[in-house]
This record gives structure tokens, sequence and C-alpha cells, in this order.
């Protein structure tokens, strides 16, 4: 009886999963209504805003955006799933061609496709500075850091600055050029740039950055301490290391079946302690590293080994 009441309640849910797909809308009819930008508009800013009327049924929609077309694409400059009926990117004064197709799990529509161009506005001061490198939130190792945007039409110089985390005005460059070099404060900043002329400015674009060029501190090994004997093959390693602030530290552990370190049997990111199960009747020589989010490393610890009846 018992059988037979777990086959139904099992049935069940197929029958209800089924349903669920059977159900679930077919889109492939429809077709999405593009709002903005609309074929052949001229957008008088870098700043370009994409957005479509939504259509039921469906989860999600591919952008795709094409230089100067798809038939003829230089460049596919996006290609992204969204959830929402709008995006919105940066993008140099060219001529574009964007698509937007609406999806679910089992259809999805056909593509609309529309033209635009993207011109500087008339107006110096509606212009915008579009940074280039490094890209927003990067973690850089180095202080020393190469700053690059592109060139806005009219401009004579470009000020840039770096502000710290409070938003204060820390240094402040200006250059003729498109890209500049700067030494940044360890930790979060961000940094800006406008473009300028005899009697107008740019409103300033800006991007964050951290920078973390300190290695962690070199691991002291504790347990199994050298020369240690055990029967058991299951080794219990433990380590400390002092942190160092910046960005996320994580410690590897390395274990080796020879001193001079070329045999390596084991590696694992690990926390202290961790377990490592090895084979018996050899003796494994350990040592941990230490390494952070923005690619530094510290010193190797000292080598200890351990010995496995």
């Amino acid at each position: 009886m018992k059988r037979q009441i777990l086959y139904a309640f099992f049935l069940g849910l197929i029958v209800i999963s089924c349903e669920e797909i059977l159900f679930e809308e077919n889109i492939t009819d429809e077709i999405v209504s593009i709002i903005a930008p609309t074929n052949n508009a001229v957008v008088e800013n870098n700043t370009v805003n994409f957005s479509w009327e939504t259509i039921t049924g469906a989860t999600k929609y591919r952008l795709q955006i094409a230089q100067p077309n798809f038939a003829n694409a230089a460049q596919i400059l996006e290609d992204t799933l969204i959830t929402g009926a709008n995006y919105r990117t940066t993008l140099t004064p060219a001529n574009y061609e964007w698509k937007i197709r609406a999806q679910n799990e089992s259809s999805e529509t056909e593509p609309t496709t529309t033209q635009f161009r993207v011109e500087e506005s008339q107006d110096f001061s509606a212009r915008e500075v579009i940074l280039i490198s490094p890209a927003d939130a990067q973690i850089n190792s180095a202080t020393q850091v190469n700053l690059q945007w592109t060139a806005v039409t009219d401009a004579t110089i470009y000020r840039i600055q770096i502000l710290n985390e409070s938003n204060v005005v820390v240094q402040e460059e200006t250059t003729t050029s498109t890209s500049i070099q700067l030494t940044f404060p360890e930790g979060n900043s961000s940094w800006q740039v406008r473009a300028e002329n005899q009697t107008q400015s740019t409103l300033y674009t800006s991007r964050s950055l951290m920078v973390d060029s300190m290695n962690p501190r070199k691991p002291i090994l504790v347990s199994p301490t050298t020369g240690t004997t055990q029967d058991e093959t299951t080794v219990n390693f433990t380590w400390t290391r002092e942190a160092v602030a910046g960005t996320t530290e994580f410690d590897s552990i390395y274990l080796y079946t020879n001193p001079t370190l070329t045999a390596l049997v084991n590696k694992d990111r690990a926390t202290s302690p961790k377990e490592i199960t090895v084979i018996e009747g050899d003796t494994y020589y350990w040592i941990v590293r230490a390494f952070d989010e923005a690619g530094n490393q510290s010193e190797v610890s000292d080598v200890f080994n351990i010995i496995i009846n």
C-alpha cells in the first residue's frame, strides 16, 4: 500500500512538472517593439539608453550591438542577456545596429533590428569622456597606473583627478594627451576625467580602482613539526599567518615526496587546519604560501617533513 502511495505521489510530481513545461507560453510569433533608439535615430550623447516593450511570457531578452551593422560587422560590441526592458551603455561616435529578441526556456522571438548613429553633441559641455582603461573596480598590484580615455572633439586639455574613499581630491593633473600615468594610494580610490576648451568643460566621467601592492605575510608552519612520524595516513596540517590590510588573502598548501620540492603530489587552496590523506610508507615535505586577489604572494614558508609508516 505504501509503495502505491509513493508511486502516485511521484507520478503527480512528474505530471505537474510536465504541465509547467507544456503551459509555458510560446512566444515565437511575438514581436519586440523598440522604444529607443528608433530606426535611423541620431543620438547626440555617448551614453545610449536602449529600451523596448516587454513581451508576456518572456523571461529574458538578448541584446546585441554591432558596428556599423551585423552584415558587415567590424565589431560586436554587446551580446548580453537582460531580464528588464532597458539597457545603458557608452558608445563612441559612429554608425551602429542593434537587435533585441525575447526568450524563455522553450521559445524565442525573431530579433527586431534597428540602425542608429551616435554623434557628439553640438554643445561641448554636453559631450562625454569615454574611459578605456583600467576597467571599473579593477584591482591593481602596482601603484603606478596608466589611465586611458577617448578623445573629445575640440578639447584642448583633459583634467584628471584622483579621489580618496571620502571623495576628496588628493591629486589633480592636466594633459593634452588621452592617457596619463599616475601614482595611486593604497586602498580604494576613484579617478575621473573631463575635457576642457578655452570656455567650457564637460562633466567628469569616473571609475573606481583598488590598489593593493603589499605582499601577504610569510606563513608559519605549526604542526606536524618537521621529522614527525605517524601511522595514520590522514594528516592534520596547521599553520598561522598575520593578515595584511588590503584585498582578500588565501593560503595554498603543497605536498612533495622529495626534499628538493619537485615531485608535487598535492596542492590545495586551504585554511588552517587542513586534513589531507596520504599514502603510507613515504616521507612528505610540505610548505604553505599566501596569495591575495591583487596577485601578490608571500615568501614560501619553511619546509617541514612528516614520515608516514
